[in-house]
Formats: structure tokens, C-alpha cells, sequence
């Protein structure tokens, strides 16, 4: 009985997690349902089913924290009883991302992503200026050319390139 207590204290953890597995099914279940399923489902398919082997982990780990009594998900834990008082780095984030969201057009998406990770690498305070140049470089790079290059879908170029 207390395992299904604590789950029920802790279940607001699965909302986001819940929302974003269920809006993927319902596209997943359109998707499927037009013409040519075979070739519809190319993409959405994969990136289904990874997302449904990632919920159940979540869940999984959550239920064996619980019934455990310790982990990164038990009642007890620091992490899970933490809350966020930096209301500055929470505007900042949300600052940040409205900028990236508007400046990906203008910038193009090779430059505002790496601006954008690296603005957030400083905002969460590492302090290798190593990676926060050559991290986010390296995934706009990656991201780029798997879409661009690779699966031939056109990513926003910009006014500087």
C-alpha cells in the first residue's frame, strides 16, 4: 500500500513524459492510417517505438526505485525533493529559447544552435570554455548534416551563409 501512496506523491513526474508519448501515438496511429502506410511510417516508426523503450524504463526505474526504497526516484532522495528557486536562470532559459526559436530564421540553424547551446552551457555554469565551444559546435554540426546532408530535409540557412 505505500508503494501505490508514494507513486501517487510522485506521479506528477510522468506528465510531461505522458503528454508527449501520447501525442506521438495519435500521430503515430494517423500517420498509419493514410495512404502508402509503408512509406509514411519510414520516419515516425523508429522514433515511436524509441520513445515507447524510453517511457517504460522511466516508469521501470521509478517502480524499482520505490519498491527498493532508495535510487534517484525515491521519496527520500535530495534530488527529488528539490525545487527551483533561481527564478533569473529560469527566465534566462526561457529568455534564451524564445530568441533561439525567432533567431533561427535570421541566424540560420548552424549558428543559433550553437549560440544557443553554448549561452546555456554558461547560464548552467560550466566552466571549460573547451566545451562550451566545441560541444555545442559539434552537435549543430552533427544535427546538420544528418538532416541536411543526409536525409535531404532543408534546415534554415539564414542571412549569414
Amino acid at each position: 500500500m505505500d508503494f501505490m501512496r508514494q507513486l501517487g506523491k510522485k506521479g506528477g513526474e510522468f506528465a510531461v513524459p505522458s503528454i508527449m508519448l501520447a501525442y506521438a501515438t495519435y500521430y503515430y496511429l494517423e500517420v498509419s492510417s493514410l495512404p502508402r502506410r509503408e512509406i509514411n511510417l519510414l520516419l515516425i516508426q523508429p522514433v515511436y517505438f524509441v520513445m515507447l523503450v524510453a517511457f517504460v524504463i522511466l516508469v521501470s526505474a521509478y517502480i524499482y526505485g520505490l519498491l527498493v526504497g532508495r535510487g534517484a526516484f525515491a521519496s527520500g532522495s535530495d534530488a527529488a525533493d528539490r525545487k527551483i528557486t533561481n527564478k533569473i536562470s529560469t527566465l534566462s532559459f526561457a529568455v534564451l529559447t524564445v530568441a533561439y526559436v525567432f533567431g533561427i530564421e535570421w541566424l540560420g540553424f548552424v549558428i543559433s544552435s550553437w549560440l544557443y547551446m553554448a549561452l546555456l552551457l554558461m547560464l548552467f555554469s560550466v566552466k571549460s570554455w573547451l566545451i562550451i565551444v566545441i560541444f555545442p559546435a559539434g552537435t549543430a554540426l552533427f544535427i546538420y548534416l544528418t538532416f541536411d546532408m543526409w536525409l535531404s530535409i532543408p534546415l534554415p540557412k539564414g542571412i549569414l551563409l
